[in-house]
């Protein structure tokens, strides 16, 4: 039987975002190695709580709280055992924002000091899609834009759109506790990594100010957002 000695997060970035701090880390291969990983970074409380998951969800999940407990460490924030709500999301300190994303190899978290704003965090491998996803993923005003781009421009639109749309959809969970679709949310991508919100959400949801921020990072799409009740009544985007 193979032996896997304790090891640390492999960070593949950090970085300081306008809405908060993001870093990702590796997660390794095989499952011994993901366990050795999960002995050295997490509480054992934490780990024991999820350990009845399937292999490759405790590969993720498991990369996902590396990267949560990197980032929180990182801002010198405490936190003991992280576990989950009703809603799968981490239970975090107070005062503390949070969000996890992951791919086949990579585990993303955005935390942020806030109080009364959430966040949300996507990453994605950037290959273009089918643009055929674009009618599912896309609302109609979405669509108009998207169809007016070079058809070489589209794909890797609508895979940018789609990540953003990730995103706030994890920021907006904790104010309105359900599932949102695809087509709740509108989003018009600007140069320099901003974003054009609009939100078509449920009556007496909201309104929320929602701003979206998202780059292109070493082959990912990686994509944040910030949510919070809107003031006086007003939905804005930033």
């Amino acid at each position: 039987m193979a032996r896997w000695r304790a090891v640390e997060a492999d960070i593949v970035f950090d970085l300081e975002l306008a809405h908060g701090r993001c870093v990702g880390v590796r997660i390794p291969a095989l499952p011994g190695a993901v366990e050795a990983l999960a002995e050295s970074m997490l509480p054992a409380l934490e780990r024991n709580a999820h350990s009845t998951r399937f292999a490759a969800r405790r590969r993720a999940w498991v990369g996902g709280r590396v990267a949560l407990r990197r980032t929180l460490t990182l801002l010198d924030i405490d936190a003991p055992a992280i576990l989950s709500d009703d809603r799968g999301a981490p239970m975090l300190p107070s005062g503390v924002a949070a969000s996890i994303s992951h791919k086949d190899w990579i585990a993303v978290a955005l935390v942020a000091r806030e109080t009364e704003a959430r966040v949300g965090v996507d990453v994605e491998t950037d290959i273009e899609p089918s643009f055929a996803i674009a009618s599912r993923v896309l609302a109609d005003d979405e669509l108009s834009e998207v169809e007016a781009l070079d058809s070489t421009a589209r794909p890797r639109e609508v895979l940018v759109r789609f990540s953003a749309k990730e995103a706030v959809y994890k920021a907006l969970d904790p104010f309105v506790r359900r599932y949102v679709g695809f087509k709740e949310v509108s989003i018009s991508l600007l140069p320099a990594g901003d974003a054009v919100v609009r939100s078509h959400l449920r009556e007496k949801e909201g309104p929320f100010t929602i701003g979206v921020r998202w780059r292109r990072h070493d082959g990912l799409v990686l994509t944040t957002a910030r949510v919070t009740p809107a003031v006086c009544g007003v939905d804005t985007s930033g």
